[in-house]
């Protein structure tokens, strides 16, 4: 009984060993990618002695997401396949800029909503545009922010449409990524040296009690 335990065993295993799986396979995972922020030391200068407090971007339902959003044609809008953000892309877009501010290091006091309640000024973004345009054989990675600066209470120091567009060297994900990345690397510094100028003038008019021009 005992030798017909350990054959009955051996063939189990030797078997179990032979198996081949009869469902299907599970496919890997799609890469996930995040927004890169400015190098700081580009931006770097005299320190500035105002908070600021950067809210999470407005956006289209369209850019709300974690997909990536491509335009083949006119109002049409469809997403890249196999590849997606790493959080929603207007969340991904502010932590950037965030970092962007701190590794500058220009205003030591600035954060999201969470971090900063209420600074001195308030950097709001909406996003029009953040997709990849496929048309006519062009791949370009193409940005649209409009940026308003304020006292997060109704009053608007200054506004700001900033533009980008990087071609893509190549038609998959990584290729896509990089030109959006490269849109971003251009405009992610120009809202950040704006808001240094706009910012410390609003802030100085309101010392002296000058209107702003």
């Amino acid at each position: 009984m005992k030798e017909f335990a350990r054959w009955t065993a051996l063939s189990f295993a030797l078997f179990a060993s032979g198996c081949v799986s009869l469902l299907p396979e599970t496919p890997p995972p799609a890469p996930r990618y995040h927004i890169a922020a400015a190098a700081g030391a580009a931006l770097e200068g005299a320190p500035l002695d105002w908070s600021l407090t950067v809210e999470d971007p407005r956006a289209a339902g369209i850019y709300n997401t974690t997909r990536i959003a491509v335009s083949s044609a006119p109002g049409k809008i469809e997403f890249l396949t196999g590849a997606e953000w790493t959080d929603r892309a207007p969340r991904l877009f502010r932590i950037a800029l965030v970092q962007t501010f701190e590794d500058a290091g220009r205003i030591l006091a600035v954060g999201d909503r969470t971090a900063i309640p209420l600074g001195d000024i308030v950097l709001e973004t909406d996003i029009r545009r953040m997709e990849m345009f496929l048309q006519n054989g062009s791949k370009e990675a193409r940005l649209s922010i409009f940026a308003r600066l304020s006292d997060g209470k109704g009053e608007i120091y200054a506004a700001r449409l900033f533009d980008a567009a990087s071609p893509a060297r190549g038609a998959d994900a990584d290729a896509a990524v990089a030109a959006l990345n490269d849109a971003f690397a251009q405009v992610i510094p120009d809202i950040a040296a704006w808001t240094y100028e706009k910012g410390d003038a609003a802030r100085a008019a309101l010392s002296s009690s000058e209107p702003l021009n």
